[in-house]
């Protein structure tokens, strides 16, 4: 007598259902991992514009105007006002990545700061 034969492997059924299960988790998990980066993104963006802040804060207290410093800009592609304009200021961290913008008048300013990632997500740091 021949004893039956021991397949050793999986069947089609198997495969297709760990892939089915695969892409299930996969199609929960990216989206949260592409949420999360998306956040911490934004929060870099965010606290990297204290220093500019604090310097704004201190061009003001020396001039008694943020007028002159209106439209400056600092992008890590190009324009650089903030840094050679008469705020002097660069960003410590990041610098690659985060383009700074200032709107301002005589006792107010907008701060626009974009991470290059999210072009279009801006945040906006205002003092009226």
């Amino acid at each position: 007598m021949h004893s039956p034969s021991v397949s050793k492997g999986f069947t089609l059924v198997e495969l297709m259902i760990v892939v089915a299960i695969l892409a299930i988790v996969a199609s929960i998990a990216i989206p949260l991992y592409s949420g999360y980066t998306k956040e911490a993104k934004l929060g870099v963006a965010q606290s990297s514009a204290a220093p500019l802040k604090i310097a704004l804060e201190d061009y003001w207290l020396d001039n008694g105007t943020f007028a002159d410093i209106d439209g400056d800009k600092w992008d890590p592609g190009g324009d650089k006002t903030l840094e050679a304009g008469s705020l002097g200021w660069s960003p410590s961290g990041a610098e690659d990545k985060i383009i700074y913008e200032v709107s301002s008048s005589v006792n107010s300013y907008t701060i626009t700061v974009t991470h290059v990632d999210l072009p279009g997500e801006p945040i906006n740091l205002t003092r009226d």
